[in-house]
């Protein structure tokens, strides 16, 4: 069977190409919302509610805990290979380990992936196969973070993410996503032991299902009034905001095409937004030419811009551990072209450490520490812990494979300190200094074919972090240069 992200992102590709192809996104402006119920899930929808309590923000990160014999193809289609192998979600030291990660960076909340549960087969009620593995690993993570609470640990808080679509019509649906809901109140949410585990929202637990749709919110709030969901604080979920504008009825993103996602409001500000260090827009995918790639983590850093602006009560980061895709000839759309989930190295967004030196299904190598390093600077910048630093990134693929032309365009993101000015080295030679703005066209055509590595320097600033991807990032006791640099290969005329 296919493996369940490609079902997720089958949905998406289907559902929101649809409104594509035939321009019937309709506008929710002035519609009645979709938004947070504190009494039931959506029966009556209702205006998005003010934000819950602080004014802090709450950092969740994306996280499967689908790696099962019936729910992933065991990395047939992964873009690069775990540092930690390929690892099963019933393994206790990989929950750990990743538990001590998430602690590390500063994650406060997990959102945990069912949204595939009402089309997988065999049916989720028959709690066999593919939904029976998913029950059991989420149990055992559950289990797993109520033992490390009890060694004095500080696990993330947990949300699972539910999904109401492409299964029985509603209200059929409707009728199977209530019997998930009272099946999750008495297996989980009634066990002791899980009480300090789930993240609260206005008193109660936080739920949020994914509905990919683009529909006026009024006829939204139709298709979801059967919801029941009376012990839980629910949030509906979607993707893809820049087409189907479902914001405006109270929704979340799930993930969105353009890099600088888009942020949901309520009625006491930024409510929640997406980060993440690549994406990909409906219909065209990671092959679509708008689609943005790591690009060594420029892009991370322009979407994380997004949350320092609007400071939002949530923010998602996009995402830890999907690791598959679809083969070669399998995509979806007419001409099985059109890739989801993963693709490759540099078209896709998984966060979690992976190791360069392994091959997966389109190549061979991985980020390192890269991105978890970048994410754990970030998130210290964000939190003030660290507020006069700075966080840089130089642009450029990464994996630039071979540079032909005679001239490298490199540009670079900040965040943070401005640096007063920047330094740039080819090979540890200087060749710019005092650059000022964020970009630079290096000139190669005196440079020797073969390997080079381009530094840039960030003059009159600082970091505690370095983000080589060798290594775990470690907070410095004392400053530490802000460099980012690139290797690639010059091949002229060739």
């Amino acid at each position: 069977m296919p493996d369940r992200s490609s079902l997720r992102v089958f949905v998406s590709v289907i559902v929101l190409w649809a409104f594509a192809l035939v321009g019937i996104m309709t506008s929710c402006e002035g519609k009645q919302q979709t938004g947070r119920s504190t009494e039931t899930a959506t029966r009556n929808p209702a205006p998005v509610e003010a934000a819950a309590g602080s004014h802090s923000t709450l950092i969740g990160m994306q996280y499967e805990t689908w790696f099962t014999p019936h729910n992933n193809r065991a990395y047939d289609t992964a873009e690069a290979i775990p540092m930690l192998g390929k690892y099963s979600s019933y393994n206790v030291a990989v929950l750990r380990k990743h538990e001590e990660w998430f602690e590390d960076m500063g994650i406060n909340w997990l959102l945990l992936d069912w949204s595939n549960m009402l089309w997988t087969k065999p049916a989720w009620e028959e709690h066999k196969g593919a939904t029976r593995e998913l029950e059991e690993t989420t149990d055992l993570l559950f289990k797993t973070y109520s033992q490390l609470q009890k060694e004095g640990r500080h696990p993330p808080k947990l949300v699972i993410m539910l999904g109401l679509e492409n299964g029985a019509p509603v209200p059929q649906g409707v009728e199977r996503l209530n019997g998930i809901i009272a099946w999750l109140d008495k297996n989980f949410l009634d066990k002791p032991a899980y009480k300090d585990l789930w993240l609260d929202d206005h008193g109660k637990p936080l739920l949020t299902i994914l509905f990919n749709v683009g529909l006026p919110c009024q006829e939204i709030a139709r298709q979801t009034a059967g919801v029941v969901a009376p012990r839980w604080t629910v949030r509906w979920m979607g993707s893809q905001l820049q087409n189907t504008h479902v914001e405006k009825c109270g929704f979340w993103s799930w993930m969105d095409g353009p890099i600088r996602q888009v942020v949901t409001y309520g009625a006491s500000g930024a409510e929640e937004v997406v980060v993440t260090p690549s994406s990909f827009p409906i219909p065209g995918g990671w092959l679509d030419p708008r689609a943005v790639g790591r690009d060594h983590g420029a892009p991370y850093l322009e979407s994380w811009k997004v949350a320092f602006e609007s400071r939002p009560e949530f923010i998602q980061v996009h995402q830890w551990n999907e690791f598959a895709g679809q083969k070669e000839g399998e995509g979806f759309g007419p001409h099985h072209d059109i890739y989801g989930d993963e693709y490759n190295l540099e078209l896709s967004d998984d966060i979690e450490p992976t190791d360069p030196h392994k091959c997966a299904y389109r190549g061979c190598g991985g980020w390192g520490y890269y991105y978890m390093n970048l994410t754990t600077a970030l998130i210290s910048l964000y939190r003030h812990e660290t507020p006069g630093i700075t966080v840089m990134a130089l642009s450029s693929p990464f994996k630039p494979g071979v540079v032909k032309k005679p001239v490298l365009h490199l540009d670079w993101e900040t965040i943070g300190q401005p640096p007063s000015s920047y330094t740039l080295r080819l090979d540890g030679k200087t060749v710019a200094k005092n650059l000022h703005g964020d970009k630079y066209a290096l000139d190669l055509l005196h440079a020797r074919a073969g390997k080079h590595k381009v530094t840039l320097v960030a003059n009159g600033v600082h970091t505690y972090f370095d983000l080589s991807p060798e290594k775990l990032a470690k907070k410095s006791s004392t400053p530490l240069p802000v460099t980012s640099a690139i290797e690639f290969t010059y091949s002229p005329g060739r």
